[in-house]
């Protein structure tokens, strides 16, 4: 089940096109969907948005789903030797191909810094079968 939170996501593949234009004048051209609405966003600003919402969001946050959630504030104050990083990686994984199918990850580093209490989200992934890599960073303070 794929959950957008904040942004509707096109699983087409016209990545990153307004649905409206500029004529010569300079004036907008509205589309079906008007000026200024959630479809004027390019899909990659909405899934990093999703993908934010999905690292912060704690399980049972989420009143519609109980499950949605990695939690990552949940970490912050735990010890350094207590975080399991390969665990908060496979949660991460787990997550992403649940409710964001589109998501394909690449690449995870998961890093902590103890004397500042910092837990760091390094991720590469791609979307829509797009070639291109795209990188997200998420910094938990």
């Amino acid at each position: 089940m794929s959950i957008s939170l904040i942004f509707p996501i096109s699983m087409g593949g016209n990545s990153g096109v307004a649905p409206y234009s500029m004529n010569p004048d300079g004036n907008i051209v509205y589309s079906d969907f008007g000026a200024g609405s959630y479809a004027d966003w390019q899909e990659v600003l909405a899934i990093k948005q999703n993908l934010k919402m999905l690292l912060l969001t704690r399980k049972g946050e989420y009143v519609m789903d109980q499950n949605y959630g990695v939690g990552l504030p949940e970490y912050l104050f735990d010890l350094h030797t207590d975080i399991d990083l390969s665990s908060l990686e496979s949660k991460i994984f787990a997550q992403a191909s649940e409710y964001m199918p589109y998501l394909t990850i690449s690449n995870l580093v998961i890093s902590t810094n103890p004397e500042q209490n910092i837990l760091n989200i390094k991720m590469e992934f791609f979307y829509n079968g797009n070639e291109v890599v795209e990188l997200f960073e998420l910094e938990v303070i």
